[in-house]
């Protein structure tokens, strides 16, 4: 399959994946919205008004409190992850240069050869049929 099927496939797969995904927030965000009207309208039964939009108010404060410090633990997180894979590309990048430039150094004609097959080999994978 050529590269342009590939790409043009992720394309439309990120499309829907972020469609369902903004459709699943919006309806999470809903949802929020009349858990905490309930909510509120529970309190309300039992406390007086200002008390319960008090509490409410406390409640969701505390929520995002507790939300953004996972949030921030979770992409400090990704983010170490992402500075040891970018160093193992590095090294893995390094190591293959190095022997490509021994590979020069020892023989320069079989350099060429290895060259050309394997810009054969990159036509015939990414190239249109």
């Amino acid at each position: 399959m050529p590269l342009s099927r590939h790409v043009r496939f992720y394309a439309r797969a990120s499309a829907l994946w972020g469609g369902m995904g903004l459709a699943m927030l919006l309806l999470g965000f809903a949802a929020a919205g009349f858990f905490i009207a309930a909510f509120y309208i529970w309190l309300a039964a039992h406390l007086a008004p200002a008390q319960a939009a008090l509490v409410t108010g406390a409640a969701l404060l505390a929520l995002a409190l507790a939300l953004g410090l996972i949030g921030g633990a979770v992409l400090r997180a990704a983010r170490a992850r992402e500075r040891a894979r970018r160093a193992e590309f590095s090294l893995t990048l390094g190591t293959v240069l190095r022997l490509a430039a021994y590979l020069v150094r020892r023989d320069p004609k079989k350099a060429m050869i290895f060259a050309l097959i394997a810009g054969a080999l990159a036509e015939f994978f990414t190239g249109e049929t």
